[in-house]
This record gives structure tokens, sequence and C-alpha cells, in this order.
């Protein structure tokens, strides 16, 4: 099932897709997503913990309020196979909430934005979940020198 895309990126700034108004993020519920939590040994995820996750993103639909989730690295995240691992219990997530018309994305670690994997990240959840937008600090992207590369993805800067 896919979602159509509720918001739209310009200038790094959120529109609503049906009428291009300005939409304020920070009105948006913000849900930490800790990777530890998620995963809890390789590739084997917490379904429990994920579907409870699906039923606070269905009460925020119901209430017609929308989400960020905000991944957490609370572990190891060196080596490729530790980045490809963050990517892919991320992924998991999405899959698990695929049907959430609240959640509008998922906000850029810092972790990940000073690794340069933010392309990696966004293309993978893009494959089955179009519809996200991605969400960065300011500080962030300016520490990393990435303002420029995110505005050719769909990125608010905030």
């Amino acid at each position: 099932m896919k979602l159509e895309a509720l918001f739209t990126v310009k200038q790094n700034k959120l529109f609503l897709a049906k009428d291009d108004s300005a939409v304020n993020p920070d009105d948006f519920e913000k849900i930490p997503v800790k990777w530890s939590q998620v995963e809890l040994d390789d590739e084997v995820y917490n379904e429990e913990l994920l579907a409870k996750l699906r039923d606070n993103l269905k009460a925020l639909e119901a209430q017609n309020k929308f989400a960020i989730l905000i991944p957490e690295i609370d572990k190891a995240f060196e080596t490729s196979d530790q980045k490809e691992a963050f990517i892919n219990a991320m992924n998991h997530t999405a899959r698990r909430v695929k049907d959430c018309i609240s959640v509008a994305g998922f906000e850029l670690p810092a972790k990940l934005l000073e690794a340069k994997i933010q392309g990696d990240f966004i293309e993978t959840l893009a494959k089955k979940h179009a519809q996200y937008v991605y969400f960065a600090e300011k500080s962030d992207a300016d520490t990393f020198n990435l303002t420029e590369n995110l505005s050719s993805y769909n990125v608010v800067i905030q």
C-alpha cells in the first residue's frame, strides 16, 4: 500500500501538497525511535515495539495530527555494516508503519549526516515510502557542509 505524499518541500521548507500552503513542522509530534529498541539483535526486530508505535501513529491520525519519527543512533555506528544495519532497522520501522498517514517523515540524525550517508538512508526508505519528507537541523546541515546537498532531496532544514 503506497500512500500519496501529503507534503512537499520547496527550498528546504514544508508545504501541503494539496494547496501549497506553508506548514510549520514544529507543530508535529516528535517521536523518538531508538535503534537499540528496534533492532534487538542482528536483523531481529522488536515487532511488539513497532506495533505499539503503529498504534500511537494511528491515534494521531484519528486526531488529524502528524508526526516526525526521530531515529536515535544509540549503538556503534562506525563500520559500513553498522551503518547499513541502522538504515535497514529504520527501513523496517517504516514498513511496519507504512499505512500510517500521520507519519510526515523522518529526521536525519546528526551522526547520519556526519557520515554523509543521508542519501543512502533517504533512497532506501523512498523505494517503498516515497511520500516521506526528511528533516534536518540547520546547525547540523551547516556543521557538515550539507545544505546544498540536502536540497537535492525532500529535506526540510529547520
